[in-house]
C-alpha cells in the first residue's frame, strides 16, 4: 500500500509493528512471510501520522488469501495391512487418509491408485480400499500398491504413500499326490521293515494347512496285523509282515493324505503291491515210493509208470 505523505512527518506503525513496515514515504509492506495456514488470516494494523505538533492514526485492514502452496501428507507411510486370500470382493481393506494444510478447493483431495493389477480399488473421496478382484495366496501373497493423494488447487500438488497388502492363507487347497495310482513290485522274500515305495503328496497352503500326513485306510485283502505300514511323516510305505507268493500275489491298498488345517482336507490314492515269486520251493514228487509191476516179456521202452511231480513256484 502506497500512502501519500507529507514533508516534515513522521509516519509509524503502531501495532504488528513485528510484521508489518511502513516508510517515510507511505509505503505499506510486510516485514516477514505472511502464512495462511499458520498465522491469522486477518490483521488490524495501526498507523500513525504526526507532524511534531499533532498525530492522526489510522488503520489498515490486511486479510490474507491462501495460495496452494501445501502438498497432500499422509497419516502415515507406509501402510501394511493383512486380508485374507477369501475375502469377498468389495470388502474393505483399509482407508488410506492424507490432509492438506490449505483452505477451500486447494485443500479437497482426491485418492487414486497405481499398481495392484486391478485387484483393489480405492474411493476417491474418502481414501478407502476395497477388494476389486479374488485374492489366491498361492498364486500371489503379497501387493504393493502406491496411493495418490492430489489436491484441487491450481495447479494441483500431490503425494504418494505405499500399501503393502499382504494375503493371509486359508486351507483352500487338497493335499495331492504325484501319481494317482502306484505300482510296485516286491520279492516275497524282502525281510519285514523293508521300504517298498515312497509316497509324496503337495498342499501348497502355508503352515500347518499345508502340513501333510499320510495313512492307510484301507488293505485288499485285509489282514490282522496289517500287511503294510505308511510313515505318516515321510510317505515312505515299509512291510510291516512277510510276503508269502503262494498266499496272496497281489495286495491293493487305499492311501490318504490329510493336511493339518481346520477342517482338514484329505487328498486319496491308491497303491498296487504286486508279490514277485523267488525259487524257494523244491520240486515235490506225488508219492515219496512207488511200487510197480511189470511182465518179464515187456518190450524195451515200453512206458510202465508216470511219474507226478509239482513245484509251487510259478
Amino acid at each position: 500500500v502506497n500512502f501519500l505523505a507529507m514533508a516534515n512527518v513522521n509516519l509509524q506503525v503502531v501495532t504488528e509493528a513485528d510484521k508489518f513496515a511502513i516508510s517515510s514515504i507511505g509505503v505499506f509492506t510486510n516485514k516477514v512471510k505472511l502464512d495462511y495456514d499458520e498465522a491469522p488470516h486477518n490483521y488490524s494494523v495501526e498507523i500513525s501520522i504526526s507532524d511534531g505538533a499533532t498525530t492522526d492514526i489510522a488503520v489498515v485492514e490486511v486479510q490474507v488469501t491462501d495460495i496452494n502452496d501445501n502438498s497432500p501428507v499422509f497419516a502415515s507411510d507406509p501402510t501394511t495391512k493383512s486380508v485374507p486370500e477369501d475375502i469377498e470382493v468389495g470388502s474393505n481393506v483399509t482407508v488410506v487418509p492424507a490432509t492438506d494444510k490449505d483452505s477451500g478447493f486447494n485443500k479437497e483431495i482426491r485418492y487414486s491408485l497405481r499398481g495392484g493389477d486391478g485387484t483393489f480399488f480405492i474411493d476417491p473421496v474418502s481414501g478407502m480400499v476395497r477388494v476389486a478382484g479374488e485374492l489366491d495366496r498361492e498364486t500371489k501373497a503379497e501387493y504393493n500398491v502406491q496411493v495418490v493423494a492430489k489436491d484441487r488447487g491450481r495447479p494441483a500438488r500431490s503425494s504418494t504413500a505405499t500399501l503393502l497388502v499382504q494375503v493371509s492363507d486359508i486351507n483352500d487347497n487338497v493335499p495331492k499326490f504325484s501319481e494317482s495310482e502306484y505300482k510296485v513290485e516286491v520279492l516275497e522274500i524282502e525281510s519285514v521293515g523293508t521300504s517298498v515305495l515312497s509316497l509324496s503328496a503337495a498342499d501348497p497352503d502355508e503352515g500347518a494347512n499345508g502340513k501333510v500326513t499320510y495313512s492307510i485306510f484301507q488293505q485288499s485283502p485285509s489282514s490282522d496285523p496289517a500287511v503294510f505300514d505308511l510313515d505318516s511323516s515321510s510317505g515312505t510305505l515299509r512291510l510291516a509282515q512277510p510276503l508269502d507268493y503262494n498266499g496272496v500275489k497281489v495286495y491293493s491298498l487305499m492311501v490318504q493324505a490329510s493336511d493339518g488345517g481346520t477342517p482338514s482336507l484329505v487328498g486319496n490314492s491308491s497303491v498296487v503291491v504286486k508279490v514277485m515269486d523267488v525259487n524257494n520251493n523244491p520240486p515235490e514228487f506225488s508219492k515219496e515210493s512207488y511200487d510197480v509191476s511189470v511182465f518179464e516179456s515187456l518190450a524195451s521202452g515200453a512206458p510202465f509208470l508216470t511219474l507226478e511231480v509239482t513245484d509251487s513256484d510259478e
